[in-house]
């Protein structure tokens, strides 16, 4: 075994690694060499970056992006992994051990790491350096053969509406208004809006839908599609990304409308199914909505922590990302 800074050269290696682990262990979340390449734009590959080489192959990298702030705290990740066939070498340890290191020379207070549930391997690592489980995510799906979609039902003085440019910033508001209050989200800035959410290049405005009182964003739901997916999986899906209903406007079923309109836009852009992705501990009830429109649970992850340095509990900063980000 070798180790080293990851470099650029090094990117379609571990794209293979990457998608290796997803197919392993059922994430389904694959990602292309772009993907790849925007997930570390913000990381300094020869400080927070280690690649592990056996047999002159690459066997598994790490990386540890910069730290969030969060309620006065610094949160660090640790991302990456080791190649299937190469698990259960004593790879794991040691690269995990680099990454907690490099939590601490950032002066993190605690290091994030979310594992696939039935990764038991990566799991009992964890356990072994005292990671903790702190929240539990899965992801749901909805294949479009299973039942007949409704129409949406949009109570009366409210419009469903596609995605419009021209409401972007107030969504953005909107959004961040939602969310102030929910465990590990933090607020999204102008920047982190358009680089991960309605500008990224996964995101379709056509398989969006927002809710409108008068001129006011009262519910959305936003769509993705990841073509890798498709040409890996032969399966078109649609990725909902972020669903949220403003606090005065729940229990009217705006939400119900935004996503069964969404979901009526994929079905007729040929999508095959839809999944998403929900924090287990929401208090709004998300799972049990996502229920009643026919989705089911397919896979599960959970988030380890470690406290780096002595601090008091904080929540945790999800990764960005359409596919990453669990607003609900």
């Amino acid at each position: 075994m070798s180790t080293g800074p990851l470099r650029d050269e090094h990117v379609p290696a571990a794209v293979e690694v990457a998608n290796a682990i997803a197919e392993a262990d059922g994430s389904g979340q694959y990602v292309t060499l772009q993907d790849f390449s925007d997930t570390i734009a913000d990381v300094d590959l020869v400080t927070d970056s280690l690649a592990v080489w056996r047999d002159g192959r690459l066997a598994g990298y790490g990386f540890v992006p910069p730290s969030h702030e969060l309620g006065g705290q610094s949160i660090a990740q640790g991302k990456g992994g080791i190649h299937p066939r190469s698990r259960r070498a004593g790879l794991g340890g040691p690269l995990l051990d680099w990454q907690t290191s490099r939590a601490r020379d950032q002066a993190a207070d605690v290091m994030d790491v979310e594992v696939e549930a039935v990764n038991a391997g990566a799991r009992a690592l964890l356990a072994d350096r005292d990671f903790r489980p702190v929240r539990y995510f899965k992801v749901m799906r909805r294949w479009y053969d299973d039942q007949p979609l409704s129409e949406p039902l949009v109570p009366t003085g409210f419009t469903t509406i596609g995605f419009e440019p021209s409401y972007d910033e107030r969504l953005r508001l909107a959004h961040n208004e939602i969310f102030a209050d929910s465990w590990g989200v933090s607020q999204k800035d102008e920047d982190d809006w358009r680089r991960w959410f309605t500008g990224n290049r996964a995101f379709r405005p056509a398989w969006s839908s927002v809710v409108l009182e008068g001129d006011r964003i009262a519910a959305y739901a936003l769509g993705y599609e990841f073509p890798i997916d498709t040409e890996l999986t032969g399966v078109r899906e649609l990725w909902i990304g972020q669903v949220g209903t403003r606090h005065e406007y729940r229990g009217l079923g705006l939400a119900r409308a935004a996503i069964t309109a969404v979901l009526r836009a994929g079905q007729a852009s040929s999508c095959a199914r839809s999944s998403l992705g929900v924090d287990t501990g929401n208090p709004t009830g998300a799972t049990h909505l996502y229920e009643s429109l026919g989705f089911a649970t397919v896979t599960s992850s959970v988030l380890h922590r470690l406290a780096v340095r002595a601090a008091p509990a904080v929540d945790a900063v999800r990764t960005h990302g359409p596919r990453d980000q669990r607003d609900r």
